[in-house]
């Protein structure tokens, strides 16, 4: 028996490779412990989106070369995006690295494990890349245990993507579009409800894609999920992440508002508010659709949050652009932006094709402006905002005030209020608070 601690980078598809490693390993007879101290195996799971994700993880992988060396019994491995796009060459980079493995090959990891163990020494080495088995965890069967049992869980309902922006490196590493039975989702949510999950979010790479290939669509999932995992389970949220413009429909959006425990929120990233940038990405949509798909979701749900993605930077991008984008921001007034500097990702369209020919300076600007923009716009909610009553699933201790506990609304607002008596746990339970103050990101609020 091994003890083995799993850190991990990047999106919420990669904390839930996590957890099924981590379950996989627990079954074969291994532990998963909390501390990397107390570990005889660390592993990164790890994120290409960025160059920043990628050189973070080689950090933390560099920071453990001395325990490697010195301890023979000691392994040291890497799994995920960043793993599946170095492949072999990570191993003969890293001499102190044991493993590598792919984004659909970490399921392996017990069996990994087992081999290296039988062949010490410090040239045993192994990796598994590409393609993985059909009854791979989280597309082709269900997990009727309910793994994890904190009140929110993650579901995948599928893998990969089929777009091709020129910009993102997700097709190279983790392959095309591939859906899950909806019937093996729709047990999977009901048994993590049965296991004492609250709420759950859905997981895609391009999530409103689901079933395209299949003759399934995401409207119809939702619907069988609320059928299968009744709020009798205990269930009584489900999120939905991360939705590419072009595939959002009325159906799915009448959908959501048919659903009580469907989470008005919405994370659709329009990337740029420039249709010359959005061309040369590869969206696959002008500005006036995406503004379009606005109007509709807020027609059909009025009171819904609307999350959104910008890169600035991009190859090309001129003032006149940039311009464009922080227009965009400032009039759709989205509940929050996630706002980065492009950085040339290898094997993509961009990297090969375009020049990366905004200074790094006029990046930063750039960034700082638009972060700005979007701070001012939740400022300005915040404000609006105090005096309301909302609904919020109480979390727990809040991480930055002992005093205070943490919650979010349905559409996706965050809210700290004050810890509940002593002997009183709130976790799980929907709460009615009252807000009293805001900043830009938090609403401070009084329990009703």
């Amino acid at each position: 028996m091994r003890k083995i601690h799993i850190v991990t980078f990047g999106c919420q598809m990669n904390k839930l490779d996590s957890e099924l490693a981590a379950e996989a390993l627990v079954d074969a007879g291994h532990m998963v412990v909390p501390d990397e101290h107390e570990a005889d195996t660390v592993v990164f799971n790890t994120c290409s989106v960025r160059d920043h994700a990628e050189q973070r993880a080689l950090s933390r992988l560099a920071g453990l070369r001395g325990r490697r060396l010195a301890d023979p019994d000691f392994r040291l491995g890497i799994m995920g995006c960043f793993a599946e796009r170095e492949g072999r060459e990570l191993l003969r980079r890293l001499p102190y690295l044991d493993f590598a493995l792919g984004t659909r090959q970490f399921p392996r990891i017990p069996e990994v494990l087992d081999e290296l163990d039988s062949r010490p020494g410090d040239a045993a080495k192994a990796g598994r890349f590409g393609e993985a088995e059909e009854d791979f965890p989280g597309i082709g069967r269900a997990h009727p245990r309910g793994r994890r049992r904190g009140i929110q869980g993650f579901v995948s309902v599928m893998r990969g993507c089929g777009n091709h922006c020129s910009y993102c490196v997700v097709p190279n590493v983790r392959g095309g579009e591939l859906s899950r039975r909806p019937e093996d989702i729709a047990a999977e949510v009901r048994a993590l409800a049965l296991a004492g999950t609250r709420e759950v979010t859905l997981l895609g790479q391009n999530i409103d894609a689901y079933g395209k290939r299949e003759g399934a669509n995401l409207a119809a999932l939702f619907r069988l999920i609320d059928s299968e995992a009744p709020p009798e389970t205990g269930l009584v949220r489900i999120r939905f992440v991360t939705s590419h413009p072009r595939d959002i429909t009325r159906e799915l959006v009448e959908a959501v508002a048919a659903l009580p425990r469907m989470c008005r929120h919405f994370h659709m990233p329009a990337q740029s508010g420039s249709d010359a940038v959005l061309a040369r990405m590869r969206r696959g949509y002008h500005r006036a659709e995406y503004v379009a798909k606005l109007t509709m979701i807020r027609e059909i749900l009025p009171d819904s949050g609307i999350a959104s993605d910008f890169i600035v930077g991009f190859p090309g991008e001129t003032e006149e652009d940039f311009l464009a984008t922080r227009d965009l921001v400032e009039k759709a007034a989205f509940r929050n932006c996630y706002i980065f500097k492009y950085s040339p990702r290898p094997g993509t369209p961009a990297a090969r094709e375009l020049a990366d020919d905004v200074p790094d300076g006029e990046k930063k600007r750039r960034n700082r402006e638009l972060l700005a923009v979007q701070n001012r716009v939740n400022r300005e909610r915040g404000l609006r905002l105090v005096g309301n009553r909302l609904e919020v699933l109480a979390e727990g201790l809040s991480a930055r005030d002992a005093d205070r506990w943490t919650g979010r609304t349905g559409d996706n607002l965050i809210c700290v209020f004050p810890a509940p008596p002593e002997g009183e746990d709130l976790t799980g339970r929907l709460i009615r608070l009252e807000v009293e103050s805001a900043t830009p990101l938090t609403l401070f609020c009084r329990r009703l």
